[in-house]
């Protein structure tokens, strides 16, 4: 499903990355609590992820490990006050988009 950028109107973010960033320049991200996304050209959502404060960067660098970014090349980071804010985001844009990276998630 092609990602959707009316989601970062979602009150639960406070902040994001102005458009998509190449992957490969992530570590340019600031280090907050959030969500990240992981896409391809076309915007199509790959993977989903959280990361906890300060971590933002760590939690990609570690999906990156783990082949989350599996036909992606582009990644955007919406930047929440809260782990828990972030963590029901996550959840929402999971069962929202069905990322083929998120097989681990049991789709609601």
């Amino acid at each position: 499903m092609v990602w959707d950028d009316k989601e970062v109107k979602d009150g639960r973010v406070k902040a994001y990355s102005v458009g998509w960033i190449v992957i490969g320049n992530y570590q340019t991200l600031e280090n907050r609590a959030g969500v990240y996304i992981f896409a391809d050209v076309d915007h199509q959502v790959k993977y989903v992820g959280k990361a906890g404060a300060g971590r933002m960067v760590e939690e990609i660098q570690d999906a990156i490990r783990r082949d989350k970014d599996r036909g992606a090349t582009l990644v955007k980071a919406l930047y929440i006050n809260s782990d828990a804010n972030a963590l029901s985001l996550e959840n929402d844009l999971k069962n929202k988009y069905h990322p083929p990276n998120n097989l681990d998630f049991a789709w609601m």
